[in-house]
């Protein structure tokens, strides 16, 4: 686990931030790879330079308010590294309070209130800030229902606190960073764990050797997969919905997988979460695409092309709202791969419905994710 630490410049008169951040690295160095970038003492390099020299798992942020923690949080999530954020003590209501109109609204505008949404983690040092992180809202007269960002976690702090050693607080910072690095699974996922989850759908869908499109090189990565990348593949295939399809492929081409109870693994609850159970078939989603199916639904219902028509609206549904899963582009390629559709009733249906072209565009990543060969495909294939 690889940790780096960044400590924006803080206002003359605050050194303990500065005291808590290095006594925290200090007491995880045993535990982690960690590093320290201290915008008070920065040389050299750039904070992002070094941040991407380091490529860390999570970025932890110390304070708030600080433009510079704003553009290191939004720089880190856009090179998929998750963000940790420690205020200490910054969003308390009085802090916020102070020069509330002419400071921390237009910074609240400009950058602060994205940053606090988007942390993957916050740290509170106890009940009060939990409670003013909770409840902080845009009106500093009222009190917000909904936080603005439920991952919080109490870890006190060992340098203002005989509560908590350092190591003590080094053990729980360190299960907090192990509970957002399994949050972020599929984000944090490498090329060969990419490349072996990509295998092991390939053998979980296939009903027979001739059909399994494995190759040789998914083969010899998932061989030679380490301990955390099949944690992060497992873990991801749980909130893809695929889980059993992965078993399935290890089990049918006798590869050894760690055993992992997903359920018992301690995450955050997602916050896009993927579409879960089979793909709907008997009925359109988007209520302003039933039209176009009734004609057909009056003449050819029950049928398998009608059935798989619905299966492709209503995946064209779950991609615009960005709710996807493996699975249910798992359930399409089987479909195209096993049904015996005619095709073309299909091919007509797809286009009264205005799906031909979107076809087209799942069967080329059909062909990408599974190996769907152009034999196998109901419409016209593109080109790749």
């Amino acid at each position: 686990m690889k940790i780096l630490h960044y400590l924006s410049a803080t206002p003359p008169g605050d050194h303990y931030t500065a005291v808590f951040a290095k006594t925290l690295v200090e007491s995880l160095q045993p535990l982690a790879q960690v590093m320290l970038i201290d915008a008070n003492t920065q040389k050299g390099a750039s904070p992002r330079q070094q941040t991407e020299a380091f490529a860390p798992d999570i970025v932890h942020i110390h304070t708030c308010w600080d433009l510079s923690s704003a553009q290191m949080a939004k720089w880190a999530h856009s090179h998929n590294m998750p963000v940790v954020l420690s205020p200490h003590g910054k969003l308390e209501p009085w802090v916020v309070d102070d020069n509330y109109l002419h400071e921390k609204l237009p910074k609240l505008l400009l950058y602060q209130h994205e940053m606090i949404c988007n942390a993957d983690a916050i740290v509170v040092t106890g009940d009060m800030e939990l409670q003013a992180l909770s409840t902080l809202s845009w009106n500093e007269r009222f009190k917000s229902k909904r936080p603005w960002n439920d991952r919080l976690c109490v870890i006190k702090n060992a340098t203002t606190s005989n509560d908590i050693s350092s190591e003590q607080m080094a053990q729980q910072t360190i299960r907090l960073y192990r509970k957002v690095i399994d949050s972020n699974a599929g984000m944090l996922m490498n090329h060969e764990a990419r490349l072996a989850l990509d295998g092991l759908l390939r053998a979980g869908v296939a009903r027979s050797a001739q059909s399994n499109t494995i190759t040789a090189e998914q083969i010899n990565t998932i061989n030679h997969l380490d301990a955390e990348s099949w944690r992060k593949l497992l873990i991801h295939a749980a909130d893809e919905d695929v889980l059993h399809l992965v078993k399935k492929g290890v089990e049918q081409m006798q590869f050894t997988a760690p055993d992992i109870v997903i359920q018992n693994i301690d995450r955050f609850s997602q916050r896009r979460p993927k579409a879960k159970g089979p793909l709907e078939r008997t009925k359109v989603a988007d209520k302003s695409m039933r039209a176009d199916f009734r004609p057909w639904e009056e003449y050819h219902s029950p049928s398998l092309e009608l059935d798989f028509c619905r299966m492709v609206a209503n995946t064209q549904h779950e991609m615009r709202k960005a709710k996807l899963s493996l699975r249910h582009l798992a359930e399409l390629y089987e479909q195209m791969r096993y049904a015996d559709l005619d095709e073309e009733l299909v091919g007509s249906m797809l286009r009264d419905t205005r799906l031909y072209e979107f076809t087209q565009q799942l069967q080329l990543t059909l062909n990408q994710q599974f190996g769907l060969t152009e034999g196998f495909m109901p419409v016209a294939p593109l080109s790749p």
